[in-house]
């Protein structure tokens, strides 16, 4: 229901506005024209924002051998999580885990594979749970808007950044992300110690200490730790999110 909510509220309020600005510079005329152009802007957000992400990182469907497990969980678990689809995508690019949703029962993840390579099996079966439970309370409005807003205006950070913050405050967000932390706290068996330091091994890899963080921050499930104020990317520091998932900071 909230997703619902969600959709109905930006999709009225976008197309109204670019109905009243077209009425006021056309009349009737510009209220077609500014249908067109909502409708457009609708498509693109939800259609091609993630072939413009895929593109910008080179990432690649996975396929091939798994050593590490991590395919092999994600297709064990996606079910529990209520998707019946879940794709993989592998880059060179230096980003954290990132993830996308396009309906209810489909989503996808772009990983950098040598994050892999750094993480014992138990911590894999961890971060498969870390991102399943992010990628069922993704919402999949949200994430295409912000980043159609970053490639469209990227050239107008101002612009930028006061859109995107609007989008954070409106569908909050950090709310969201801290509800998927709590919920990975209470499907995994580990102890809070060991939960903390996981989540804290994932945010000091060089991963998520990147300044190439274009259009990323919007998939991401990790904080990032240099933040442009205002924070336009809704995503809590990694103290805020520790204190709430298990009650301390290590």
């Amino acid at each position: 229901m909230r997703i619902l909510t969600q959709v109905w509220f930006f999709f009225t309020t976008l197309t109204f506005l670019f109905l009243l600005l077209g009425f006021q510079l056309a009349g009737r005329p510009g209220l077609f024209i500014a249908l067109l152009v909502s409708l457009f802007f609708i498509y693109a957000a939800l259609q091609r924002g993630l072939k413009l992400f895929k593109k910008k990182l080179k990432a690649k469907e996975f396929a091939g051998h798994d050593p590490s497990g991590f395919i092999s969980e994600i297709q064990n678990h996606k079910l529990k999580f209520g998707f019946n689809k879940i794709t993989i995508y592998q880059t060179e690019h230096s980003t954290p885990p990132l993830i996308w949703k396009n309906n209810a029962n489909e989503g996808h993840i772009v990983i950098n594979f040598k994050l892999l390579e750094n993480l014992q099996f138990s911590e894999i079966q961890l971060l498969t749970l870390f991102l399943l439970s992010h990628l069922e309370n993704r919402s999949f409005l949200v994430t295409p808007i912000l980043s159609v807003i970053n490639q469209s205006f990227f050239s107008l950070n101002i612009f930028s950044i006061l859109l995107s913050t609007i989008v954070t405050l409106v569908f909050d967000i950090k709310r969201d992300i801290i509800k998927s932390d709590k919920k990975f706290k209470n499907i995994s068996t580990v102890s809070n110690y060991e939960l903390g330091y996981f989540i804290n091994k994932l945010h000091k890899f060089d991963f998520n200490q990147t300044k190439k963080k274009i259009g990323t921050e919007y998939f991401s499930v990790l904080s990032f730790q240099n933040y442009i104020l205002p924070n336009q990317y809704g995503i809590p520091n990694l103290k805020l999110r520790l204190e709430n998932i298990i009650g301390f900071v290590i």
